[in-house]
């Protein structure tokens, strides 16, 4: 492997090490089918960085170290989803549910409507967020703006990586939004329902 050179000379310069750790995080997400959004989040836990920091340098210098490491990563990618298509599914319901008994359905329905609740106000604190960022990064573009033609070069070149940083942030918790599911958990609420004697019945699919 030859010698990937640095971008910058500062203390915080990357290494050899580093850009190893970098390329082995990124391509076991596209070997199991990840995105490099998720690889860059990990990579920079583990790298004391920014996720936008580890993009940058992925796309910017790394990655056309691997080109052939990335063909065999989707090669292998695809090769796990031919395989798992091929795998019948079976349902599985969670464990408080295999118990028929009328307390044990009860005891699953009042722990899924606390789960259900749960996840709105994580919805709802999420959805706050995001608006705060999303006013952030309108206040850094104005900011990128104003002094885009100004000398300060240092003062530009900060406020485009935070404004680089905040839009990841920004997709990482839009995702997380939609990770929550809430509609899955509507889904399995409306599984049974009362019969005329008051019993619950699941409703078969």
């Amino acid at each position: 492997m030859e010698t990937i050179e640095r971008w910058t000379t500062r203390s915080d310069a990357w290494t050899a090490e580093d850009d190893n750790k970098l390329a082995e995080i990124v391509l076991r997400h596209i070997r199991e089918g990840s995105t490099q959004l998720n690889a860059f989040v990990e990579a920079a836990s583990l790298l004391g960085r920014t996720p936008a920091a580890c993009g940058y340098r992925w796309n910017g210098v790394v990655r056309r170290y691997y080109e052939n490491e990335i063909k065999q990563a989707k090669q292998e990618k695809k090769q796990r989803i031919q395989m798992n298509s091929h795998v019948p599914r079976r349902r599985v319901w969670p464990q408080e549910l295999e118990d028929s008994s009328l307390d044990g359905i009860i005891r699953a329905l009042k722990q899924h409507e606390r789960t259900y609740h749960n996840l709105v106000e994580q919805n709802r604190e999420l959805e706050n967020k995001v608006q705060e960022l999303e006013q952030t990064i309108h206040h850094l573009n104005e900011q990128i703006e104003k002094y885009r033609s100004s000398s300060n070069s240092s003062f530009l070149a900060e406020a485009e990586q935070l404004n680089e940083d905040s839009k990841t942030l920004l997709a990482i918790m839009k995702r997380a939004r939609h990770l929550l599911n809430l509609e899955e958990l509507d889904d399995e609420k409306s599984r049974y329902r009362s019969e005329k004697n008051g019993n619950l019945e699941r409703v078969n699919e």
